[in-house]
């Protein structure tokens, strides 16, 4: 079952969204969503509509750019090399990249360092930097990283090469005494917007050396729309890669660098777009999602368990026979971070299970001696949304001394000073509010857990925690329709920050449930207000909907139109379902005579006891729902197996009881833990009391 519990449904000021509809002349569904996003005033809400690259700030309002041009620029007259110096993640990638490629544009004598995940970890390190200055390196300018580096700053400095830091990390109260260090997240930096990714400060950098070159550093739009020309498309995967909010700047440069990516002419990024299905002959639209969820996990998996330079090469690949060689390594790679991934996570669910009382907790902390730990951020994610809890996976491999882990938390506790709190019982540690990773000797390992659960039982609101769907409005019928795509396509694009406009539609009849995709996702045929409506589910097969033909339900949904051979049509797409509230209403009903039925003893009617057949079909669908001879399922779940009707099957689990077939037990209002038991005789079904039944 669903928990509708975590549905939030925005309320607007009728008068409001009238009010804003009439000046901007919108639809009122677009107001009604303008306003849920916190842009109530006429000005506001149309500069957020409008996108307009105005306002991409100065890059020189960002503290200390004009000593890292200066410092540049030196290097670049003189000959110095230069090495950028990046993060193994999507958003350090694409920075190296930008930065490389204006670089080498200019003349300069550049090359890039992307530390091994594997045993070098993030960031700046003293055996890196070592290596980088034995190759005539006198510069270092780093990308995505090097905000804590601050003994690493010192020695650079002692070897004679000079750093750079530009990075939007969270700041210590250290600042590395660098010869630049450009970060909106300083303390002392007074840019307007603060929500820069890595690649987006990189992207600044750029753009202040373009304007120094050709405006004497003065501001020139004209200048800065050149550069979104030549690099705007590698920015926008970075900075949707990197989760950052898609509002102020982020939400300019991702709206222009999703068109320029409909027909970029990058060759790396046109062969990683073909290696997963695009064709540019005849090209689909390119989305955030899209980036988020196809793009960006092929670039990070070469980050996770292979070279992150690999990633580099391709968006530096002149010939597209080299780059579609990438590309396809990229994918495979990924396919393979996949298979980790889950051995991973199965393990430690496992791990939890056995060990652990997640009601009596306040955070999960675990570690191995094999586990990958390219991986295990993306399994702390995965952990962190199955039981709503912060998590801290560290692996041990290598030597077993150093543990490198990864967290990732929940709304309502800062992890960046939750391990700043925990921070003498680690080597190192470093990243954002629900995201970080660090370091750990394995015999500080039970002082830092005992530390961690210490801050987050105190700092950890677990109410703030909930993780809540929040639906933007109800829809009507006669709103599902192409008026409505078109307002929800107004505010793209959507991600973090902006999410992609979530409606409830109520009291909607199932008409046909479908399956697609071999049973991996499902379809469903709605119907109010004598119009069907086409929805598809996505991830869930038609036995874990746990719905079908005739059921009423309410549904979360988005809208989009879909186009298939020339033909247009609108379909709903499902985030969640539920029973409808007078549908729930009945179930619960049925749900108490069920339980009457299967814990108490209660007599049906004998128009409710099932025959022979029926029987058999119940527990031949138990049997399947299981899978195996242990589980939890529902009513709803055996009458979708094709048993028969609610009561009568309730009827059945009692006689299986009572006939010692199963031990059963009840674990939620609608769920039943249930075990198969053996037995060497045949029983006569209607040997159970229950069978008997009486006259109405």
């Amino acid at each position: 079952m669903f928990d509708r519990s975590k549905w939030v449904i925005k309320t607007q000021d009728p008068e409001l969204v009238s009010a804003l509809a009439d000046s901007l002349k919108i639809s009122p569904v677009c107001a009604r969503l303008l306003i849920n996003r916190g842009y109530t005033d006429p000005i506001s809400a149309q500069a957020f509509l409008e996108k307009t690259d105005s306002e991409l700030y100065d890059p020189y309002l960002l503290c200390d750019m004009d000593k890292a041009v200066r410092r540049t620029e030196e290097a670049l007259k003189s000959g110095e090399k230069i090495t950028i110096y990046g993060d193994y993640d999507v958003d350090g990638v694409t920075s190296v990249s930008i930065m490389y490629m204006y670089l080498h544009e200019h003349g300069a004598n550049v090359d890039y360092y992307i530390p091994a995940r594997e045993n070098e970890g993030y960031g700046l390190n003293f055996s890196a930097i070592d290596s980088i200055a034995k190759s005539g390196t006198t510069l270092i300018i780093t990308v995505d990283t090097g905000i804590t580096a601050t003994e690493d700053v010192k020695y650079a400095k002692s070897i004679g090469v000079d750093i750079i830091i530009t990075d939007h990390h969270q700041c210590r109260s250290d600042i590395p005494l660098a010869e630049a260090v450009v970060n909106p997240k300083r303390p002392d930096c007074e840019y307007p917007f603060k929500e820069l990714s890595g690649v987006g400060v990189a992207f600044k950098l750029i753009c202040a050396l373009e304007l120094s070159s050709k405006n004497n550093g003065s501001y020139d739009k004209s200048v800065i729309n050149d550069m979104c020309k030549q690099y705007i498309d590698l920015v926008t995967i970075g900075t949707i890669a990197d989760v950052m909010p898609l509002v102020g700047e982020n939400r300019i440069i991702v709206s222009s660098g999703l068109k320029m990516l409909q027909n970029t002419q990058k060759i790396g990024i046109r062969a990683l777009f073909k290696a997963t299905g695009i064709d540019y002959d005849n090209p689909k639209k390119i989305t955030s999602s899209f980036i988020g969820y196809t793009i960006a996990p092929r670039i990070n998996a070469v980050g996770r368990i292979g070279n992150a330079g690999r990633a580099v090469q391709l968006f530096l690949a002149e010939s597209p026979k080299v780059a579609d060689i990438i590309a396809d390594e990229l994918c495979n790679t990924n396919r393979r971070r996949q298979e980790l991934e889950n051995e991973i996570f199965l393990e430690a669910v496992s791990q939890i299970e056995k060990e652990h009382n997640i009601s009596n907790e306040n955070v999960i902390v675990l570690s191995s001696d094999h586990w990958h730990h390219g991986v295990i951020g993306i399994v702390a994610s995965r952990l962190t949304e199955r039981y709503n809890l912060p998590s801290v996976l560290i692996s041990f491999e290598g030597d077993g001394v150093i543990g490198k882990g990864s967290a990732r938390s929940v709304k309502g506790l800062n992890l960046a000073s939750a391990l700043a709190a925990c921070s003498d019982t680690l080597c190192k540690y470093g990243g954002h509010e629900l995201a970080a990773g660090l370091t750990v000797e394995r015999d500080k390992l039970n002082e830092f857990k005992k530390k961690l659960s210490e801050y987050t039982k105190e700092h950890l609101d677990r109410d703030e925690s909930i993780q809540k769907t929040v639906i933007d409005a109800e829809i009507e019928s006669d709103e599902i329709n192409e008026d409505t795509v078109r307002a929800v396509s107004r505010l793209d694009p959507f991600g973090a920050g902006n999410a992609t406009p979530l409606f409830i539609f109520k009291n909607a009849m199932i008409l046909q449930v479908l399956p697609l995709s071999m049973g991996k996702h499902s379809k469903l045929i709605l119907t109010r207000d004598g119009e069907s409506f086409t929805t598809l589910f996505f991830g869930a097969n038609i036995a874990e909907l746990g719905f079908s033909q005739g059921d009423e339900v309410d549904i979360l949904c988005g809208i989009d139109i879909n186009e298939f051979r020339g033909m247009k049509s609108i379909q709903l797409i499902a985030r969640d379902i539920d029973y409808s509230d007078e549908a729930k209403t009945n179930l619960c009903e049925m749900q108490k005579e069920c339980d009457e039925f299967i814990f108490e003893g209660r007599t049906p009617f004998l128009s409710d006891v099932p025959n022979k057949s029926e029987c058999s079909a119940i527990y031949r669908g138990l049997i399947s729902a299981l899978g195996g001879d242990i589980g939890v399922v529902t009513i709803k779940q055996l009458i979708s197996s094709g048993s028969s009707s609610y009561i009568k099957t309730g009827v059945a689990l009692a006689a299986f009881k009572q006939l010692d077939f199963i031990s059963i037990e009840k674990i939620s209002l609608f769920e039943y833990k249930i075990t198969i038991r053996k037995f060497k005789e045949k029983k006569d079904i209607f040997a159970a009391p229950i069978m008997s039944g009486k006259a109405r």
